[in-house]
């Protein structure tokens, strides 16, 4: 098949979406189909293939690491228009429903192709990143993603949490849900030794994990201060591994809790590195409430990790309660009750750790984009069949 995909955040951008295309673009090329990517320009960063088109975009303050594509420029680019007709695509699949994503819908709508988007993000909990009025860009947000839902052929929702969303915004959308893929194989293969030693974590220490952005929407500050005690009072270390705009406000707030030689924080870290640092932790700590799968969460079941996550959205369904891992409401002292526990009783861990590698297969990036695959062939297919009913009936 000819793939497009539409994106309004792409490499070198590294966040959970960047990560779901990237790694869905791989294993579709490896199994012989052509993946085009259409994505912003980002300052000084030259791709080395020929299939990741860019339009020009600019960088703004409150997220300097998402380029934003400028909305009329690319309307009128008549190359890359020429191109995207010239490639013949089967499926249009769009992974934003902004700038990009919205001309991926508009090119598909115009060469009758059938569209497929992925509601990653619970898109109206980022309003404070806007220039304009957190309550107008909730208004808009809103707005556009409904206008997204109301053009797609078929929305993927990475989890049931996400499509009762879905379902709530637009109740006549086609929907299936279907979490992004991992591989497997490179987050089980992880040196923990060398990056312990790197990091400075003893090993007799227990290191807690959280990976992803160092963000608001994380809800990192009750993470340190649910786990704040234990790492005063047990041999434990927290590793925040992860970039972004709160990297300095969460390294004062570690420093002014007591704990900031208790926290090691790196910023971001290349995706090739990532099965080391995964390697080095013993349990994976996540506190966000606004997630739609966690894919992180995955990754670290993937690596063998007992996890203590927060009872909220897509990223409680990762988990098996008890078995891998603690669901845990939003209370510091139930959080820290299910980790102090991870972390005092090694047998715990070891049951947690061999019941998190046995699940490991249901997260495999070959599983989902099979999954997907299936999914691309059916709207081809009704679409196929609307568009020859549409053409009879003209005639």
């Amino acid at each position: 098949m000819n793939i497009a995909f539409f994106c309004d955040t792409y490499l070198p951008t590294k966040n959970g979406v960047v990560t779901s295309a990237h790694t869905t673009a791989l294993e579709l090329r490896a199994r012989g189909h052509r993946v085009v990517v259409f994505a912003p320009r980002f300052t000084d960063h030259e791709d080395d293939t020929d299939d990741v088109v860019r339009f020009a975009a600019g960088h703004w303050f409150k997220a300097p690491d998402y380029p934003v594509t400028f909305p009329f420029i690319c309307r009128i680019a008549p190359l890359t228009a020429m191109r995207f007709r010239r490639e013949r695509f089967d499926v249009v699949h769009a992974h934003s429903p902004f700038i990009m994503g919205n001309l991926g819908a508009h090119w598909a709508q115009f060469h009758e192709l059938p569209l497929v988007w992925t509601f990653h993000t619970l898109y109206h909990h980022y309003a404070h990143y806007s220039i304009t009025s957190e309550k107008q860009s909730r208004w808009y947000i809103l707005w556009r993603v409904k206008r997204m839902l109301e053009k797609s052929d078929r929305v993927i929702a990475p989890s049931s949490a996400v499509e009762r969303v879905i379902q709530k915004l637009a109740p006549a959308t086609s929907t299936q849900v279907l979490p992004t893929g991992v591989d497997t194989r490179k987050f089980a293969s992880g040196n923990r030794d060398l990056t312990r030693a790197q990091l400075g974590i003893k090993p007799d220490e227990v290191a807690l994990l959280y990976v992803g952005r160092i963000a608001p929407e994380k809800n990192l500050e009750f993470l340190m201060r649910a786990v704040a005690p234990i790492l005063k009072d047990q041999k434990a270390k927290l590793l925040m591994v992860g970039g972004g705009p709160d990297f300095a406000a969460c390294q004062s707030f570690a420093a002014q809790h007591g704990i900031a030689e208790r926290v090691i924080f790196t910023n971001f870290i290349e995706p090739e590195l990532m099965p080391n640092y995964f390697a080095a932790a013993d349990v994976f700590t996540f506190a966000s409430r606004t997630e739609t799968q966690g894919l992180s969460i995955a990754e670290a079941l993937c690596a063998g990790l007992p996890c203590v996550v927060v009872n909220a959205m897509g990223a409680a369904e990762a988990i098996e309660p008890d078995g891998d891992g603690f669901l845990v409401p939003h209370q510091e002292a139930r959080f820290r009750e299910a980790v102090a526990r991870l972390v005092c009783e090694p047998d715990l861990r070891a049951r947690f750790k061999k019941r998190a590698l046995e699940r490991a297969p249901e997260f495999s990036k070959e599983r989902r984009v099979g999954q997907l695959l299936d999914l691309y062939g059916d709207v081809v297919a009704l679409n196929s069949e609307r568009n020859e009913r549409e053409r009879f009936e003209l005639v």
